[in-house]
């Protein structure tokens, strides 16, 4: 977590203290969430870890402009990625990431070790990219398991946590959406 990165002498103030509390917490969650996606499809993992790459690369931006993009509306910013520009994005970070110091971080040490996982997360994707719905083994297997009694001929549902996986398999069961049989459905607001 970040707060790793605090100077030692900061490490037990706040609001440095917090962010040893929140970091705890979210190295196991994104571990999770990544297994989870990766469980779900190829195709959601390489979603999320094309998006942990550009969120990893505009939080390196940030402290190299001394914007330390901590806290729960910084990391908001940072995930929603709704900006036209990175100025907008940079703007955004300053006003809410206000209450810590770029010289309280050991920011080389920081970057050092963002630049070291955004190139392992670029190798993961370089992994995962070759893996097209034609090399897809668990695609394949559902496509061959709709095909074989009793499924064939009859109604079937999918069910899938993520948008991305669900809209994977539709663009792949009826590619170009020229079946009108087979839709797709997001319940809530379709983010992924």
């Amino acid at each position: 977590g970040l707060w790793n990165y605090v100077k030692k002498e900061k490490q037990k103030s706040e609001p440095y203290t917090q962010l040893h509390r929140a970091g705890i917490n979210l190295r196991g969650l994104a571990r999770i969430i990544l297994f989870k996606r990766f469980e779900s499809s190829v195709y959601a993992f390489r979603e999320s870890i094309k998006r942990t790459i550009k969120i990893h690369e505009d939080f390196l931006k940030a402290i190299e402009q001394n914007i330390i993009p901590a806290g729960v509306e910084a990391q908001s910013l940072l995930y929603e990625g709704t900006f036209e520009d990175e100025t907008e994005l940079f703007d955004a970070l300053k006003e809410v990431t206000g209450k810590y110091n770029a010289d309280d971080f050991d920011i080389e040490l920081l970057k050092e070790h963002l630049i070291h996982d955004i190139a392992i997360y670029k190798k993961i994707l370089d992994l995962v990219i070759p893996i097209t719905p034609e090399k897809d083994a668990k695609l394949n297997k559902l496509k061959k398991i709709l095909k074989e009694k009793p499924l064939d001929g009859s109604k079937r549902l999918i069910f899938t946590q993520y948008a991305d996986t669900a809209e994977y398999l539709y663009n792949n069961l009826n590619p170009g959406g020229k079946l009108k049989d087979i839709d797709v459905i997001y319940s809530g607001d379709k983010s992924k």
